[in-house]
This record gives structure tokens, C-alpha cells and sequence, in this order.
């Protein structure tokens, strides 16, 4: 015992106790070692991903401008009505009046009615009714029987739809014969001939500008024959002509023809009657061969 406490003794002679400088350097040391081992083991408990780099924001590229060129919508592309030629002053060649009719009276027609249709005087106008689909209803006029003529007539459509007729039949015959100038109430016209036989067309179906379609609207008919020849107006405006020789003369007739309904009334007005001036032949001069 006594040999190991001199030992020790002599330990400690031989390794003297640090100063009190070595020992705050020490701790210094220590704590900083401390620090150390913290700080590494609070980086483990990190996120070890990266941070996010912030990326350049790029300018959004100009646009270039688009020229958009309008799709045009097609118009209609505009005709022209055919041009009318304005009739001739024809009361330079006319006659005596021979007929005229303002319907504020009966003068002579057979007004009643059938099974078809009727005739009536109404408000100082004559009414022609039709009240069968494809049928067809007529009137004789009081004018005497004639040859050449000019007579004019307003005509007004009631009640009809577009195929339905009316108009004037001329040179109207005992056995049904006659010529016929009918207008539509769509605004077409024709002219025919009607004998036994059949129909025959003289001016086809044709629409003319010179008629104002629709209903009650007033329309003036003319027509001018002259032995074969013919000449037809509306609203004071030659539209057709045509020639034909079978039939020399007639009656004046009005007549209502259903096509496409089951009513049809139209109304006549204002009726005249003109004979025609001869025609005067052109004489040679004195002289000539």
C-alpha cells in the first residue's frame, strides 16, 4: 500500500496538472466539438433535396399578327325586268264607242247561279264565283257580235290562288269556239285557242311584268284585233301578239277558271268597246310605175 501511494505521488510529480489557460482551452474545444456533432446530426434530420433553383421566366413570344380576310356572301345578282315598249296612242285609231259598261246597272247579262258558279252585280261591279276545283264559269257580255275591236276591261282578283285564271274570251262562237286571253293570279298570261277538237296555245304560259299579282289588285286589260291579227295589253302595255284566221268573229265573254282551289271569284269593271278606224291604203304618186 504504501509502495503504490508513492508511485501515485511520483505519478503525479512526473505529470503536473494543467494550468487554468490549457483548461479553458479545453473546454472551448469541447463545446465546439459539441456544436459540431449537433449541427451534423440536426442535418440528418433534413431534407437532403436540393432547393429549387429558380428558373428564368421567359418572355411569351410576340404574336404575330393574322389578317383575316372575310368570306364575302354572294349577293344576288340583279336582272333586270325586260323592258316594255309603252303602246302607241291606239285611240288615234280607233272608232265609234259601241259598248261601255260601268256595271251600275244590269245592261243585258245573265246574272244567276249553278251548281259551278254564279254571276252577280256587286258594289257597281260584276262578280264572277267559281266553287268547283277545275271548273270553269263564263258570261256572255250584252255587246253586239264584232269583228275588229278595241275593248279594255279592269279586272280584280277577289279570292284565287296562283294557277287560277281569268280574263276575256273574244270571238266567242254558238258551239264553244273561241280565242282566249287569260291571265294568273301569280302574274303570268297566255293566249289560246279553243275549238272542238281542243286547245290550242297561241302565247304559252308567260310571266309578264306588266301584271300586279296578288289579290284585290286592279288590273286593265286591252285587246285589239284586226282580221288575223291580235294584240294584247295589261295596265295600258302591249305584252304579246299573235295572228290567227280561224275564227273571223264573235261574242264578248268573261270567265273564271279554278285550277289549284275550290273558290274562286274575281270582278270586272269599267268595260268599253271601240270599233276600229280602216286602215288607210297607202296611195302611188302621180308618176309612178
Amino acid at each position: 500500500m504504501i509502495r503504490y501511494q508513492a508511485a501515485s505521488r511520483s505519478s503525479r510529480a512526473r505529470y503536473p496538472h494543467p494550468s487554468s489557460d490549457f483548461r479553458s482551452l479545453s473546454k472551448v474545444a469541447s463545446t465546439a466539438a459539441s456544436i459540431f456533432v449537433t449541427a451534423f446530426t440536426l442535418s440528418g434530420c433534413m431534407s437532403t433535396s436540393p432547393l429549387p433553383t429558380s428558373t428564368p421566366t421567359q418572355a411569351a413570344p410576340t404574336a404575330t399578327p393574322t389578317f383575316i380576310i372575310p368570306t364575302l356572301i354572294p349577293t344576288a345578282t340583279f336582272t333586270p325586268e325586260p323592258e316594255l315598249s309603252p303602246t302607241p296612242d291606239l285611240l288615234t285609231g280607233l272608232g265609234d264607242l259601241i259598248f261601255e259598261d260601268s256595271f251600275d246597272r244590269n245592261l243585258g247579262w245573265d246574272i244567276g247561279q249553278s251548281e259551278v258558279g254564279g254571276a252577280s252585280l256587286v258594289e257597281e261591279r260584276l262578280s264572277l264565283a267559281v266553287r268547283r276545283s277545275n271548273s270553269i264559269y263564263f258570261i256572255q257580255s250584252p255587246a253586239p257580235t264584232i269583228t275588229d275591236f278595241f275593248l279594255e276591261v279592269t279586272v280584280r282578283s277577289e279570292l284565287c290562288s296562283d294557277s287560277d285564271e281569268f280574263g276575256v274570251m273574244f270571238r266567242y262562237r254558238a258551239m264553244g269556239e273561241h280565242y282566249r286571253f287569260a291571265l294568273t293570279c301569280d302574274g303570268s298570261a297566255r293566249v289560246s285557242r279553243i275549238l272542238e277538237e281542243g286547245e290550242v296555245a297561241l302565247v304559252p304560259l308567260t310571266q309578264t311584268y306588266a301584271m300586279f299579282p296578288g289579290l284585290l289588285v286592279d288590273n286593265r286589260i286591252g285587246i285589239w284585233a284586226s282580221g288575223n291579227q291580235f294584240r294584247f295589253f295589261i295596265n295600258d302595255l302591249e305584252v304579246f301578239s299573235a295572228s290567227d284566221r280561224v275564227l273571223p268573229s264573235g261574242k264578248l265573254t268573261f270567265f273564271v277558271r279554278s285550277r289549284g282551289s275550290s273558290q274562286t271569284t274575281v270582278s270586272f269593271d269599267d268595260f268599253t268597246v271601240r270599233t276600229l278606224l280602216p286602215t288607210p291604203t297607202p296611195t302611188e304618186p302621180p308618176g309612178s310605175p
